[in-house]
């Protein structure tokens, strides 16, 4: 203590009329303090010394007639900075490597996102050159499983912009058509994910803002769009919770690696979320869609809401027999959501060493315009088969 003593007192006298004397009493205060508390492990054992360099400092400042409230204030911030100082370098430690791992993470997806495009492309070229029957119904096939990968693929948007564009080329039953596909793309998209609230409201948000976008430009036709797309997300999202209930009555092993009680809050309130969703999408507008889509809002959202509002609930209801079931506590909860992420990152590191570097992309125009038409075709084969039906139906009772 005594040298530490020595070196502020002779310091302070050096610079008594430095017009900088509370920088220099507060780094001095912090590089002294440091030095004395670094070899001190317990936060007990520490705040003593503080408490005991504190005094020793207020004292020099008195001896050399300097303690006024600044340069106290200067002793405790430079204090403050010592305290903290380990923990801050960790901390700061800490952030770099999240960074670095986010980083990581991200490259890895995007590796993992080439890889498996590369084997549509490598797929796709041996089925052209299959034999026409049987390459038919294998590009269907293929076309399906990348329908449920755009969110992936990274072309959600423009897959639905383009199935909607050829909706409104093609269809005479545009608002069915649009309710179809919109359902389809949002269902599938939220399968091929996490389940989680934030997911299910952007992909609604991006199918909302394309059909948005097209309603502005083809005013003739934007009532039938906007309410084909909100009906339309509003259902696949419906059905997507219901799905997720159902496989959870039935997949035990599986609840046990998810957070059910983070999924379970989740599910609270999602409808009056989903509307917020549509009111801000609207904010995006600068043309006819604003009123349109105020209108639908105003008389004809809250009673299709009811499916949303059920499904929701008997989705809850069902995670909470299921937490009961399993009897996990919170922090099992949150040791086993680690333990899956870990998991996760170890089969994406594998599969990556693992399968060789697929051929290079096509362009992602081109496979959006071939996945909107094969989303339009799937929904005009469902309006073609109702419309059908219904006939055939008339025709028997005659």
């Amino acid at each position: 203590m005594k040298t530490i003593q020595n070196i502020f007192s002779a310091t302070l006298k050096e610079n008594s009329e430095n017009p900088k004397l509370f920088s220099t009493i507060s780094e001095l205060t912090f590089e002294l303090s440091k030095k004395k508390i670094q070899r001190l492990k317990d936060d007990a054992h520490i705040q003593v010394r503080l408490g005991e360099l504190f005094e020793m400092f207020n004292r020099i400042l008195q001896s050399e007639n300097l303690n006024n409230t600044k340069n106290i204030d200067a002793v405790i911030d430079g204090l403050i900075k010592a305290a903290s100082y380990d923990k801050e370098e960790f901390l700061y430690k800490s952030i770099y490597e999240k960074e670095q791992l986010e980083k990581s993470i991200a490259k890895q997806k995007d590796n993992i996102r080439k890889t498996i495009l590369g084997t549509f492309n490598i797929l796709e070229a041996h089925i052209e050159n299959m034999d026409e029957t049987v390459a038919k119904e294998s590009l269907k096939a293929l076309h399906n499983t990348k329908l449920r990968g755009v969110e992936m693929l990274g072309i959600l948007k423009e897959t639905t912009s383009e199935a909607l564009l050829t909706t409104l080329e093609y269809s005479k039953d545009i608002e069915d058509t649009v309710f179809e596909i919109t359902k389809n793309i949002t269902f599938q998209t939220i399968n091929e994910g996490d389940f989680s609230k934030n997911r299910f409201l952007d992909i609604t948000n991006s199918i909302l803002e394309v059909a948005i976008e097209i309603a502005d430009e083809d005013q003739g036709n934007a009532r039938s769009l906007l309410s084909g797309t909100i009906h339309g997300t509003k259902e696949g999202m419906a059905k997507a919770i219901d799905n997720f209930k159902n496989e959870l009555k039935f997949a035990p092993e599986e609840a046990e690696d998810q957070d059910l009680n983070t999924i379970k809050k989740e599910l609270i309130g999602i409808d009056n979320e989903f509307v917020e969703v549509i009111k801000n999408a609207k904010e995006s507008s600068k043309g006819i869609s604003i009123q349109i889509i105020e209108d639908i809002l105003t008389n004809d959202i809250d009673n299709s809401l009811a499916k949303v509002r059920r499904v929701a609930i008997e989705a809850r209801e069902t995670l909470s027999e299921k937490i009961e079931e399993l009897n996990i506590s919170d922090n099992e909860f949150i040791k086993k959501a680690e333990k899956k992420i870990e998991e996760l990152e170890k089969i994406a590191s594998e599969k990556l060493e693992s399968i060789k570097q697929g051929e290079r992309t096509k362009n992602a125009t081109k496979e959006a315009k071939r996945l909107g038409n094969h989303a339009w075709e799937v929904a005009k084969n469902v309006i073609d088969n109702a419309i059908k039906s219904a006939k055939d139906a008339i025709n028997k009772e005659k």
